[in-house]
Formats: C-alpha cells, sequence, structure tokens
C-alpha cells in the first residue's frame, strides 16, 4: 500500500510542472490535485474502486458498537472544547483566562490522544482493501466505516485548531 508521504511527494514533484504558476495547464493540475485529494481519502478511494468495477453498493446503515463508542468520545470531547472555546473568548482578565488556558491544554491531549485512536481505526479498515477486493468484506460496510472515521478526524482536527 502506498504510503501518505508518497502520495505527497509524487503530487509535488508532478505539480511542480502541471502547476499554472510554471507553465503547466490549469485544468491538468486540477486533475492532478484531484487525484491526490482521492488518494489521501481511504472512503474517497474506495468509492472510486467501486464506482470503476461498476458495483452497486450501499453505505448506509449502523457503524459497528465499538465506533458507536468511538463516536460517543468524539461527541463528548467536542462538546467540552466547544464551552471551553467559549469559555475562552468570554474571559475579561488574565487571571481567569490563565485558568482556562489549562484547562485548554488538558483539552487538546484529550483531542491529540483521541485522534490518534480514529486514526488507528482508519488504519485498521483502510488496511482491509485486499480482503474487499478478494470479497472477503461487503465494501458498503467499510466505506461507511471509513466516511464517519473521516469526517471524525477532520471535525478533530478543526477543533484542535480553534484551541490554539
Amino acid at each position: 500500500m502506498i504510503s501518505d508521504e508518497e502520495i505527497r511527494e509524487a503530487f509535488r514533484v508532478k505539480s511542480a510542472v502541471l502547476h499554472p504558476d510554471s507553465g503547466g495547464d490549469e485544468s491538468e493540475f486540477a486533475r492532478l490535485k484531484e487525484a491526490q485529494d482521492v488518494l489521501m481519502s481511504p472512503a474517497r478511494r474506495l468509492k472510486e474502486w467501486i464506482a470503476a468495477r461498476g458495483l452497486g453498493v450501499d453505505s448506509r446503515g449502523q457503524i459497528e458498537g465499538a465506533l458507536m463508542d468511538l463516536f460517543q468520545k468524539v461527541s463528548e470531547v467536542g462538546a467540552a472544547a466547544e464551552h471551553l472555546i467559549r469559555e475562552n473568548e468570554s474571559a475579561k482578565t488574565a487571571l481567569v483566562k490563565a485558568m482556562v488556558e489549562v484547562k485548554l491544554i488538558k483539552q487538546r491531549e484529550l483531542i491529540q490522544e483521541l485522534l490518534q485512536s480514529v486514526v488507528s481505526e482508519l488504519e485498521q479498515r483502510a488496511a482491509k482493501f485486499q480482503q474487499v477486493e478478494e470479497s472477503q468484506i461487503d465494501p458498503g460496510i467499510i466505506m461507511r466505516d471509513l466516511i464517519f472515521l473521516e469526517k471524525w478526524r477532520a471535525t478533530l482536527k478543526g477543533i484542535y485548531g480553534r484551541l490554539m
């Protein structure tokens, strides 16, 4: 399996030629960027694989219990972070800001830990692509899990950035 770093490096090399600022064609660069986006997203990569084979796959439905537990943690940590963000924005004195900063640091640590769990789950699902190709696993189930996990990863990254 190709790594994210290999994808980024190949994009960097190819974009040096195709980027409009380097004399390349804008539409070709857009196609390159779209290809990178697909390759960097396991859910989109699987969706493209499914479409290329003309398979009718339903990615709707419930996620498995372990992922529901992870979703609950994402929701709880996200809600607590949003509360802290509002608390930080309304802090008027240096003392209150300092007290909130301690909480923000702890919340960032929680988000980093949770983000690692989400990424680990994402990698585990992406590692099942071979089993999907061999028809051992329903691709709709894997795609559904990947879609949710990618959404949670983006949410956590966004919240983390706002906590800085």
